[in-house]
């Protein structure tokens, strides 16, 4: 049985692997520096940058960044002209990734001791039948 390869050889080994290391070898130095080019906290909130001829593809994480990334685009684009990066036109996008997860446990809230003292007294005191025991089970969900 043949000695199996490790990740690194595998990585390594193939040419469309090869060609693809490289294409996320250079978009990571594209982010890179397109970061650096950015206001520090807009820098943060750019994901992704990636070159398609002639223009350049951003991808941020909400609507409000990435306004921010279009209004300082034209910026941005001669700062890249500045580094060797020929670009016409910026586009903007947002990432939309997974949605985040709702809870689903429910906040159980509890009368205070003396709130469900008070609707029992209460309820003793009510005529109608129906809305009496509704208020001794509510008073039954007093703290303990």
């Amino acid at each position: 049985m043949a000695k199996p390869r490790t990740v690194n050889q595998l990585l390594h080994s193939g040419s469309a692997l090869r060609e693809l290391r490289h294409c996320l070898g250079a978009q990571e130095k594209l982010l890179t520096l397109t970061r650096s080019l950015l206001p520090a906290p807009l820098g943060q909130h750019c994901l992704s940058a990636q070159q398609r001829r002639s223009h350049l593809i951003l991808h941020t994480g909400s609507s409000a960044w990435a306004s921010r990334l279009r209004y300082l685009s034209r910026d941005l684009r001669a700062k890249l002209r500045g580094k060797g990066v020929l670009v016409q036109k910026i586009e903007v996008r947002v990432f939309i990734g997974n949605p985040p997860t709702r809870r689903s446990t429910r906040l159980v809230r509890r009368l205070s001791q003396d709130n469900a003292k008070l609707i029992e007294a209460t309820a003793d005191e009510i005529q109608d039948a129906k809305l009496r025991a509704a208020l001794k089970r509510l008073s039954q969900h007093g703290a303990a």
